[in-house]
């Protein structure tokens, strides 16, 4: 596959964008980039995007390039840069994570799994429907609050829920410290195993 400028102007994107997500702070593409690629760039860092971008496409097709870029900035901070993009340490860095995200996706989807079939117990119980037990509360919080505190819905679900229009109190917030922390997180995991979570929601 031919490394074009479009595929370049994608990855450099990438680039770009775990650059911000490391510093904090937003980012502008060039409106014309391959201009800006022909006319700002050293030839050196010209190569090394040409070279990598070859390499997303072909060898590393199955890697993410913003993910591979944010273990780079992970690994040398700021300092992370073009002349740094080859380094063996990114992409052992990378398998590992991935292999953590792929274990953590597993026991997600087993963990949902357990919480879908309580929550349908429930329902069936009470001859409701799923609006139903979002809305449901328990005294000064919701059922779900009460469910994901005594271990029968975690966290990932909870916030499957969430999604899903169930609104929290302050009082329900103070509850979850956990998920107010990692709701993010479990939100990139959810965006990750979307066709699951599809084929899950109809169940309900």
């Amino acid at each position: 596959m031919s490394v074009t400028v479009d595929y370049i102007e994608d990855v450099y994107l990438q680039f770009r964008r775990a650059q911000a997500h490391f510093n904090n702070r937003g980012y502008r593409m060039p409106k014309d980039f391959e201009k800006h690629f022909n006319e700002k760039f050293k030839e050196s860092n010209k190569k090394a995007l040409v070279k990598i971008t070859g390499w997303f496409l072909t060898k590393w097709g199955n890697i993410d390039p913003y993910e591979y870029f944010l273990c780079g900035f992970q690994l040398y901070d700021k300092r992370f840069s073009y002349h740094k993009f080859f380094k063996d340490k990114i992409i052992l860095l990378y398998k590992t994570k991935d292999k953590n995200r792929k274990r953590e996706v597993r026991i997600t989807k087993k963990a949902l799994v357990e919480s879908a079939s309580f929550v349908k117990k429930w329902m069936v119980n009470n001859n409701t429907t799923i609006n139903d037990y979002i809305s449901n509360r328990e005294g000064n919080r919701k059922l779900a609050v009460k469910h994901y505190l005594n271990n029968k819905i975690d966290a990932t679900f909870f916030v499957f829920l969430m999604r899903k229009g169930m609104l929290l109190t302050d009082t329900d917030r103070s509850l979850i410290p956990y998920i107010q922390k990692n709701y993010r997180k479990i939100i990139f995991g959810l965006e990750d195993i979307k066709d699951f979570i599809t084929k899950l929601e109809g169940k309900l």
